[in-house]
């Protein structure tokens, strides 16, 4: 019987041994900050263009020389993207906004600005916008200053980091 349990014992450290190994081999991608994500390859470049409206992004960037924009993926059933809305309505005199609809219908989204719409532009993406700036969830901000991509961020926007972009 003694044997019995020596052996349990042996395989309940073993394993306890390996998914110790495991869990270190990961435990430091748990807790990398998101801003490792937030490097993008379109950070330096032209945005991607699109229709908003009667007008393409890049339309809305020339008419506005001088002044950021920034493009704002977002969805009414986005918490963060509540939060969000706060920050860049107090923002929209400094920067022009364009916000572009994240999987979300157009009858929700209509509602949702009808509280708080901090957006000079909205764009409904079908999902190829998305594709084309690498957006992978919401809420994901671009920062266009001088017709290039100069950030990019990902989750809540740090409105501290957004402010001294204009500075």
């Amino acid at each position: 019987m003694k044997l019995n349990n020596n052996k349990r014992t042996k395989g309940i450290l073993l394993s306890s041994l390996i998914a110790g190994i495991i869990i270190a081999m990961f435990f430091p991608s748990i807790f990398k900050s998101k801003g490792l994500f937030e490097v993008s390859p379109l950070l330096g470049k032209e945005p991607p263009n699109f229709l908003i409206g009667e007008k393409s992004l890049h339309d809305v960037i020339e008419e506005n020389k001088g002044k950021p924009v920034i493009i704002n993926f977002f969805a009414s059933w986005c918490q963060e993207c509540r939060e969000d809305r706060k920050k860049l309505a107090v923002l929209k005199d400094r920067f022009i906004i364009v916000g572009v609809v994240f999987q979300d219908e157009r009858e929700n989204v209509e509602s949702y600005l009808k509280e708080l719409n901090p957006y000079d532009y909205v764009f409904f993406d079908k999902g190829q916008t998305a594709i084309d700036y690498g957006v992978t969830g919401v809420p994901e901000t671009f920062v266009v200053k001088d017709g290039r991509i100069s950030q990019k961020f990902i989750g809540p926007l740090d409105i501290l980091k957004l402010s001294k972009l204009v500075q």
